[in-house]
């Protein structure tokens, strides 16, 4: 999503705790990951990855609009479209389509807008902020329970941490440039709040991120776009991990606490440089989405990069979103990560772009699923 519509976009929708856990620790003694502005090229070749394409199957009730989350489960490929058609589309790992949550209503089981979902012991949790509600349906779309958020704020993203516990990313449009606790943890059954923290600006709650929460292995991870930590969550504790380190033209803290009018003419004016999250990650790396202007988006329209960042070299690659290793394409994600490999997509138009590809059948471009791409990165 281009920044200039972001910024239109957020200026019209803006309109007790046991133990708290400190995020502003000291930078300095914080791991930093450096984003080098002036090399963008792969720091290492992956100019040939391995790859296999997923076709999702097309037809009347399985056409998505958006991809806006996936999760991988077994043989089962879940996708939430959000805003289109409001709907969570499951298909097989080879592509076949197998049913839609599409339950748009106001009783039990169902939801107004399926705005976040997440994977937890063999269930599917949906979060509908209309109704501050959490559902749950089994893995073949059953409905299972449901159960209220215990609070009263509005959630951006949610993330069941274990059978006890679950983190919710708090919405803080409302704290404008006053700086709060980004996420609460509270205990499912008794709905009290067990830790809260990395603490930011709450106009930073302007710019929503598809991926912000990544539970990979024994880690639990969040990144929210327009800062610049990594941070960890245990049961009790949230700790900054990691910094993005963009230097100089990094989105500063006066920066954000800037009304949103004068804010968004910054951006048209100024260069910067910001993090728009999306962490993904599997056993080798971490991914994460990055946007910057060398002279403001009046005069220099935002370029888009997704970074791997190799976890036990320290090593970064970094490659453009609109011209990467599927030469004249642009590859989307990575929207999930697996053992040695990450998940991305590209339109439809985009993949019948590529070698030795042509068009299954007679159906309508604009009718056919975007294709999953499965690929591993060799450093």
């Amino acid at each position: 999503m281009k920044l200039k519509f972001v910024l239109f976009y957020s200026l019209l929708i803006i309109g007790s705790c046991k133990k708290s856990s400190e995020s502003n620790s000291n930078e300095s003694s914080i791991e930093k990951i450096i984003i080098n502005l002036d090399q963008l090229k792969p720091a290492y070749s992956i100019d040939s990855p391995d790859y296999q394409f997923v076709e999702l199957e097309s037809n009347d009730s399985s056409i998505i609009g958006s991809i806006d989350k996936m999760s991988i489960y077994n043989d089962k490929i879940f996708i939430l479209d959000t805003h289109l058609t409001k709907s969570i589309f499951c298909f097989s790992t080879s592509g076949k389509f197998l049913f839609k949550i599409n339950t748009i209503g106001d009783g039990i089981g169902e939801f107004n807008k399926p705005f976040d979902m997440s994977l937890f012991n063999n269930e599917l949790y949906v979060l509908d902020l209309f109704h501050k509600k959490t559902i749950v349906f089994d893995l073949d779309g059953n409905f299972k329970h449901e159960s209220r958020i215990p609070f009263e704020g509005q959630v951006v993203s949610f993330l069941p941490i274990n059978n006890y516990l679950t983190a919710y990313h708090i919405d803080l449009r409302s704290y404008g440039s006053d700086e709060h606790e980004l996420i609460n943890v509270f205990e499912n059954k008794t709905g009290s709040m067990v830790a809260k923290g990395a603490i930011d600006i709450g106009n930073t709650d302007t710019y929503k991120s598809a991926i912000e929460f990544s539970k990979y292995g024994n880690n639990i991870r969040f990144l929210h776009a327009w800062t610049d930590t990594i941070f960890n969550i245990s049961e009790n504790s949230i700790i900054p991990e990691l910094i993005l380190d963009f230097g100089k033209d990094r989105l500063t803290k006066n920066t954000k606490k800037m009304l949103l009018n004068e804010m968004r003419n910054f951006f048209m004016e100024n260069p910067y440089v910001f993090n728009a999250g999306n962490l993904i990650e599997n056993d080798n790396y971490l991914s994460f989405h990055w946007v910057k202007s060398k002279s403001g988006f009046n005069n220099s329209e935002d370029q888009e990069f997704v970074s791997y960042y190799h976890k036990q070299s320290k090593k970064l690659c970094h490659f453009p979103l609109e011209n990467n290793w599927l030469k004249g394409t642009s590859l989307r994600g990575p929207v999930y990560g697996s053992e040695a490999f990450f998940f991305g997509y590209l339109t439809y138009d985009d993949w019948l772009k590529l070698p030795n590809v042509s068009q299954t059948d007679s159906t309508p471009h604009d009718s056919r699923n975007p294709v999953i791409v499965k690929y591993t990165l060799n450093p």
